[in-house]
């Protein structure tokens, strides 16, 4: 496994993370921001790089913008 996919998975599993403890779903996600319905799925499995403006959006729905610049500094 490449290095770039290892911080994917972790990048994801952090998100779906945040999400769960939200209590949101992923549907309930991407209603609110307008985003595909796969999208959710791509990002909290790895198999897409979140965008630093993915990331904000992410945390703000959950409520945990401090987060963001946790996520997005390397």
């Amino acid at each position: 496994m490449h290095d770039i996919d290892r911080v994917r998975q972790l990048m994801g599993a952090r998100l779906k993370g945040l999400r769960l403890d939200a209590k949101l779903t992923g549907r309930q996600l991407t209603a609110r921001y307008n985003w595909q319905s796969f999208k959710i799925s791509k990002l909290e499995n790895g198999r897409q790089t979140p965008s630093e403006s993915d990331i904000h959006v992410w945390c703000e729905a959950v409520e945990q913008p401090d987060e963001a610049e946790d996520l997005v500094t390397p």
